[in-house]
């Protein structure tokens, strides 16, 4: 599990370390300028972080080829904690673990508490599956190498992946369970799939998609919930959604009062217009930033993110094989995907669904998540192409392409 040879000091990407050292900054100190009298949340917070810090130094020290080999117990376990999250409520059967609800939403599993708010610990099982299915998928696509571009290898690598993507869908949790289908979509092309194959799937599939965008937006749909189905119709005819558009319009108001530099760097001591956006140390946490640190600030973030997909695609091809290529690349998109997302809600550029921003937003769940996802990305970069690897077929691929020494 821990390799004792094999990893350089010189290979550790510290860079990615300071990346996400700096958003973990800013977001405690958003946390303490938004939420000054609750010092419980901050400290919460800064406890996580030391957490995350602890969880992300000692999975980059652990072989991601012993990770990847775990796929199938990860996978179960993952799938395990769905069902528990849609299917065990606490008055009927007093279980110790059981899902919760919040708001009309079930996406969440809380252990202890009697089921009573405010008590207990909570926790999403769909960001354990952002970094499960990265690894899934990796060990799949490697696994089907040469199957993927047939029929019997796309239903397989479909069948596993679209499985826990529909089951957070119906929890429901439209927001997520799209991240995951776009990442999966460009893993998919990374891993290899063949253009033909892929150009034929755009021309069935944006017709579709254009086709089902249509479907949800009549009163006749069955696939949406009500509330999912107005957030949509809210995006395209906002004069009739006021209520819906409250937050989204009320960020735009405070994203607009930072102007260039912000807020907390000009000393403006006028009432914070973040105060009306609800949520706004989680998913709107960027209406923050640009209303503290202004457009200076909101440039800074979107290149911190920029800069961190740079060297995970860096890290994927200087990876010694192609597991190593997948997961960093996986974890590229990914991080990718949740920050246009993210963005692209509180812009008002997509509808309003609930995802957080990574490092960024508050929520032990996510930035658990995140920091052994980065974890694992520097284990990658950890090691090095020219180290000799124990796996037959990378070592025979090796000495095809003069990799080894």
């Amino acid at each position: 599990m821990f390799k004792k040879k094999g990893y350089t000091l010189a290979n550790y990407r510290f860079s990615v370390i300071a990346i996400v050292l700096i958003m973990l900054a800013t977001s405690s100190l958003l946390l303490q300028r938004l939420q000054p009298n609750d010092s419980n949340a901050l400290i919460k917070q800064i406890l996580g972080v030391l957490l995350g810090i602890f969880i992300m130094v000692v999975v980059s020290l652990i072989d991601y080829h012993f990770i990847c080999k775990m796929f199938v117990p990860l996978y179960l376990f993952n799938i395990l904690l769905m069902f528990i999250c849609k299917y065990v409520d606490y008055s009927t059967t007093h279980s110790p673990i059981y899902g919760w609800k919040h708001y009309k939403a079930r996406r969440w599993i809380k252990i202890g508490g009697r089921g009573e708010p405010q008590k207990g610990f909570e926790f999403m099982p769909s960001e354990i599956t952002k970094l499960v299915l990265i690894i899934v998928m990796a060990k799949l696509f490697v696994m089907l190498e040469k199957r993927i571009n047939s029929v019997v290898g796309l239903v397989i690598i479909l069948a596993t992946i679209g499985f826990p993507i529909y089951l957070i869908f119906d929890q429901p949790d439209l927001s997520t369970s799209i991240v995951l289908t776009a990442s999966f979509i460009c893993m998919l092309f990374i891993a290899g799939l063949s253009i033909k194959i892929l150009a034929g799937g755009l021309l069935v599939g944006i017709p579709l998609l254009s086709a089902l965008l249509w479907y949800v937006m009549q009163d006749y749909q069955v696939l949406l919930n009500p509330y999912q189905q107005d957030r949509i119709l809210s995006l395209f005819h906002p004069e009739q959604y006021k209520e819906l558009m409250y937050q989204q319009n009320n960020a735009a108001a405070a994203i607009s009062s930072g102007g260039m530099f912000g807020k907390l760097i000009v000393g403006n001591t006028n009432r914070r217009l973040t105060d009306f956006v609800p949520v706004v140390e989680s998913d709107f946490i960027y209406t923050a930033i640009a209303e503290e640190f202004g457009f200076v600030g909101c440039v800074l973030v979107v290149m911190l993110f920029l800069l961190l997909v740079f060297i995970s695609f860096r890290i994927a091809r200087r990876a010694k094989d192609r597991m190593g290529y997948l997961l960093a690349s996986g974890i590229a998109v990914s991080f990718s995907v949740q920050t246009v997302v993210n963005i692209g809600v509180v812009l008002s550029l997509l509808p309003n669904t609930g995802i957080p921003l990574p490092f960024l937003s508050i929520g032990l769940s996510s930035l658990i998540t995140n920091m052994a996802t980065v974890g694992v990305l520097l284990n990658v970069g950890l090691q090095d192409k020219d180290v000799v690897i124990d796996d037959k077929y990378e070592f025979e691929k090796g000495l095809l392409e003069g990799d080894l020494r």
